[in-house]
């Protein structure tokens, strides 16, 4: 039962629309997949369009949270799309994700960078939830980068000269939400931005799971996560987090694999939330 709980559509900062997406999940015969882009669930009417009665897709958002003076991402699954609450905080977060991209734009046009908002927003597209890879493409095609990765290192990555730290949203906060829409709360990708020693504390403010399996995590890591998974009795989650052709090398839907028992204990939590 091949299944991707990490993906990303151009309505992020992703390549692939969300009919791609779901046209390469079928083309691998999955059976289940989530989109998770960041801060919106636009993406997720298309989608589930597409997919039709043979791809279940599983409500997702990865929403930007501020902890230990550092933007983490709690990844939220199976809740519902019309909830109040939830859908005031995204539109709130689009604002804010523009006017942050902004600001970073006027830090890159003081160190004598030429790059404007209009190229920005053009690379996102219409309605995207525009982020800093956007920027980055932008600095590639002006030719004061030659990639994603020096475009981070040099001037967007989080310790970069023109960062600009946005998140508002505590890792409780973000709890909050996604529970009282009805779905679970998994931290993403913790071996790229998290200390072990900051478990603890985000368990106790709420997050139910850890994306065990990633892209980023090699067999150590994998085991690793685990351990601690096993060890607070958290739930394991798991997926590509397939940016589409972003970047060059991937990572694409379906490389990484997720045990089948990742989706049933999630199903398990989201059955139990639905029916408290």
């Amino acid at each position: 039962m091949p299944i991707d709980l990490h993906l990303h559509t151009h309505h992020s900062d992703g390549t692939f629309t969300p009919e791609e997406v779901v046209r390469r999940a079928k083309s691998l015969k999955m059976t289940t997949i989530s989109v998770t882009d960041h801060d919106t669930l636009s993406a997720l009417p298309a989608a589930r369009a597409a997919a039709g009665p043979d791809l279940e897709i599983l409500a997702g958002v990865e929403l930007t949270v501020i902890s230990h003076d550092r933007e983490l991402h709690i990844l939220g699954y199976g809740f519902s799309e019309q909830d109040g609450p939830m859908r005031a905080y995204v539109q709130q977060a689009q604002d804010r994700r523009h006017n942050r991209i902004q600001r970073m734009i006027d830090r890159l046009n003081a160190l004598g960078i030429e790059v404007t908002r209009a190229e920005v927003e053009q690379i996102a597209g219409p309605g995207a939830s525009v982020g800093r890879p956007h920027l980055a493409e932008a600095l590639i095609k002006r030719g004061a980068v030659r990639s994603l990765n020096e475009a981070f290192d040099k001037y967007l990555g989080d310790h970069a000269s023109c960062f600009v730290k946005d998140a508002i949203l505590t890792v409780a906060d973000a709890v909050r939400l996604i529970r009282q829409a009805g779905g679970a709360a998994i931290l993403a990708h913790p071996h790229r931005l998290v200390e072990d020693d900051w478990i603890p504390a985000l368990v106790a403010d709420g997050v139910q799971g850890i994306e065990v399996y990633h892209s980023d995590h090699d067999a150590a890591a994998v085991k690793h996560y685990r351990k601690i998974a096993e060890g607070k009795n958290l739930l394991m989650t798991g997926g590509s987090d397939c940016h589409g052709f972003r970047k060059a090398k991937g990572p694409l839907i379906g490389s990484v694999h997720v045990p089948d028992s990742c989706l049933d204990q999630l199903r398990s939590v989201l059955g139990k939330s639905h029916a408290a």
